[in-house]
Order: structure tokens, then sequence, then C-alpha cells
């Protein structure tokens, strides 16, 4: 598939899909035949800086299947995520080599030997960039897996590290400027899909939330009789809230719904139980 082609392709799912998942998923099978390699992944960080794989494509019988897996946060340094948030870097490993080699999407690249930390690429122009050893571990990490060379490119939700653009290959593989440059403005379409995902949740969330409140005002409007309102009622809250069972106590009049797993109370008193 062509350049043209593949950016269309993934521009077109983001115009006709409102389903962030439904994205991911085009988008990983459409890089992964672009670029030929055996697995092209997507990697979600969680509040807590743990990363889940959440979208993966793979070549069939090659490398083990990791979607759905989680990760601890370590398995990514602080040093890497800052440089990929506040730089856009992108690095590309090479494991029979055991070089890493750090790409930033608007400037060339530099073969130059140096020892660059987060506060000088970020305050430089970062019109030098260099290749340097991998550090063991991540040669370790990547070896267990079957992987030979790696592709990262970082995708931001605002101005935020949202997750990673991952490929992987069983055999060392070289890519040049223009393919970088191709996987920029892919990461550039997915943080659009992902924008886009995050106003749609919270456009569901408002219209879930008004919807909860036309329901309990209808009801405490109802003539049904008070303990049968306030039990559907109680039932409402429990539902928008994701719950498996609740008390509600006003004054001397108390409605019970069974609970399995945890409590979910509201009294008309300060005292919460």
């Amino acid at each position: 598939m062509g350049r043209a082609a593949l950016l269309n392709t993934i521009s077109s799912r983001i115009r006709q899909s409102l389903e962030l998942q439904d994205i991911l998923d085009t988008t990983v099978a459409e890089v992964r035949k672009f670029l030929g390699t055996d697995r092209v992944k997507i990697y979600k960080f969680d509040s807590d800086g743990h990363g889940q794989v959440v979208a993966e494509a793979i070549r069939t019988k090659t490398l083990p299947v990791l979607k759905g897996l989680h990760f601890p946060a370590g398995d990514i340094p602080p040093q890497a995520r800052e440089l990929f948030c506040k730089a856009r870097i992108r690095t590309i490993v090479d494991i029979a080599a055991q070089e890493i080699l750090l790409s930033e999407p608007e400037h060339a690249l530099s073969t130059s030997d140096a020892d660059l930390s987060v506060e000088d690429v970020c305050e430089t122009s970062l019109e030098n960039l260099l290749v340097r050893p991998v550090d063991p571990c991540h040669i370790e990490y990547l070896s267990l897996m079957g992987v030979q060379s790696s592709v990262v490119v970082p995708l931001l939700s605002n101005r935020k590290l949202w997750g990673l653009l991952i490929s992987h290959h069983r055999q060392p593989k070289a890519f040049d400027s223009q393919t970088l440059q191709i996987l920029q403005l892919i990461a550039d379409q997915v943080e659009i899909a992902i924008a886009q995902a995050n106003m749609l949740h919270d456009a569901r969330d408002r219209a879930a939330t008004e919807a909860t409140l036309n329901q309990l005002t209808s009801l405490l409007h109802s003539p049904e009789p008070q303990p049968s309102i306030l039990k559907k009622a109680l039932g409402t809250i429990i539902k928008a809230v994701d719950g498996v069972g609740g008390e509600l106590q006003i004054a001397r009049v108390r409605v019970y719904l069974p609970v399995h797993r945890c409590d979910l109370q509201f009294s008309s008193n300060p005292i919460y139980r």
C-alpha cells in the first residue's frame, strides 16, 4: 500500500466511525501491511502510568499475541516518557547493532555521539539527535519477545502522553526518513481520533446524566405510593453509578435492594454508613 492510500484509508475510517477502538484496529492493520513488519500495536497508558496493549495486528505465527495484556509503569522509564511527550521523540531500535536512534519529526537526523538529557533535548532546536547504545535491559526485554527491531512513535492527547504506536519485527529492519514521516502523519491522524473520542465520551456522559435526572424527576412527581417511587428511584441511581445494590434512608422510610458485593447508601441525615 502506498503512502497516499494508507493515509486515505485511516483518514476515511476516522471520518466514518465514532468508535475509537474501530479506528485503532484499522490503524494497526494498515500500518503493519505498509511497513511489512511482524507486529504493529498501540499501547495506551493508564492514569497510574501502567500500560495496556489496546490494539494489535500481527503476522500469523510469528510473535506472541500481546493485545489485552497489562504492563507495569517501570517498563517505560520517566526520562523516555518526557522525551516522547515534550520533544515528540521517535525511537528506532536495532537489536543486532545494539543501537537506538532518536528521531524528532521536524528535523534531520544526526549520528553525532552525544548524551542528551531531557532538559537538553527540550531546550535545544533538536537539530542534532543521536545514535547511541541500547540499554541492556531494553535489549533483553525485546529479545525475550523475539523482537530484533522496533519503531516507537508517541501519541499525545491534550499535550499529555496518551500512548505509543509501536512496530516490532523479528529481523533487523531499517527505516528511512520518509517512512518515519508517514508514521508521524498517521500518529497525527490517530491523535485526532483520540480527541474526537474524548469529546464523544464527554457528550455521552452528559446525556446519560441528563437522562437519569429526567427519569428521577418523573418518578418523584409520579402519583404512585411513596415506597414504590423511592424503590424505583434507588434502582435508577444504582444503575446510573453501575452499582450492584443500595439502601436509601429518608426519615422513617427505608427502602432496601439486595446487595451482593458492595453498599450504595443515601440518607437525608448527615450520617452515611
